[in-house]
């Protein structure tokens, strides 16, 4: 269980996780802990950012797995909008490239979601303590380096491109091959705002700003390939 000193205010506290079954179950977990108050939880980055009330919390969790915006992308943009909140990734990943990626975008967390749930909350505890903690096989492997200055571990151009779903993929590559949007969909059997929209996806998960950048990136991820 969290404890807190008597007279610490309780933290403000959210949750953002698309899996009804898991949201449900952190909800009930996060409720019955002193120290937190509990306000609400949301299905995804969208949803959280577009509630007024979002801007009261001071402790989030995030899972990097969400629909539209990823969980890196909200840790990024929240922590941009209010540095002082504390953000903590509630995930089943453990790849290196997620929990350095977590850190620079603001990440006072990471927390593995296959440990059980006295040894996470534990780990909260010490995150609300003490302002950082990550799961212990995390800790071990990456989070010294980092902050010893060493070089933190950059994703590959073919493993951002993995963030993608297969139909952003195909988009991706038809954009590369016809040029436009427009050409694109025609191709394609798609609206034009149909492309419009998976490509701001592409965008938000490659963390890059242009359709230039977006093919460069898929271009690199194929001359490694041919050169494997």
């Amino acid at each position: 269980m969290i404890t807190t000193e008597a007279t610490a205010p309780n933290r403000l506290t959210g949750l953002v996780e698309d899996e009804n079954v898991t949201r449900a179950y952190w909800e009930q977990l996060l409720r019955s802990q002193p120290g937190l108050d509990f306000r609400r939880s949301w299905s995804s980055a969208e949803d959280f950012l577009a509630d007024a009330s979002h801007s009261e919390v001071e402790l989030l969790l995030v899972d990097l797995e969400l629909p539209g915006a990823s969980g890196q992308d909200l840790i990024r943009r929240f922590k941009k909008e209010k540095p002082d909140a504390i953000c903590v990734v509630l995930t089943v990943s453990s790849r290196p490239e997620d929990v350095f990626e977590a850190i620079r975008n603001g990440a006072s967390g990471y927390l593995v979601k296959g440990s059980g749930p006295e040894v996470l909350l534990s780990n909260l505890q010490n995150i609300v303590n003490d302002g950082m903690m990550f799961s212990p096989g995390i800790a071990r492997l990456f989070v010294e380096e980092f902050l010893k200055g060493g070089p933190a571990i950059q994703p590959s151009p073919q493993k951002k491109l993995e963030r993608l779903t297969p139909r952003e993929l195909e988009v991706l590559r038809a954009v590369q091959q016809f040029g436009n949007a427009k050409d694109v969909a025609v191709q394609m059997g798609l609206s034009h705002e149909t492309v419009r929209v998976h490509m701001k996806k592409v965008y938000q998960k490659l963390h890059v700003r242009s359709k230039t950048e977006a093919i460069a990136m898929l271009a690199q991820a194929s001359n490694a390939s041919s050169m494997d």
